[in-house]
């Protein structure tokens, strides 16, 4: 493997790892305190969509320049 598509592999990697810990911590959070938790969840959910739309739908391509 080229030394390119090993950091694209590692990078993919470490984004499902932080999207397991936020979704853990979802849970947690939701069972543990049940009513008044949707403000965490909030909070909670708006990294894990990020990492969501930033890699596996790959916005940040719209704003690089073509080659």
């Amino acid at each position: 493997m080229k030394s390119d598509q090993r950091s694209l592999m590692r990078l993919g990697l470490w984004v499902f790892v932080a999207l397991m810990v936020v979704e853990i911590l979802e849970y947690i959070v939701g069972v543990g305190l049940k009513r008044g938790a949707w403000p965490f969840l909030v909070i909670l959910a708006v990294p894990g969509a990020g990492l969501i739309i930033y890699y596996f739908m790959h916005i940040s391509q719209l704003w690089r320049r073509e080659e």
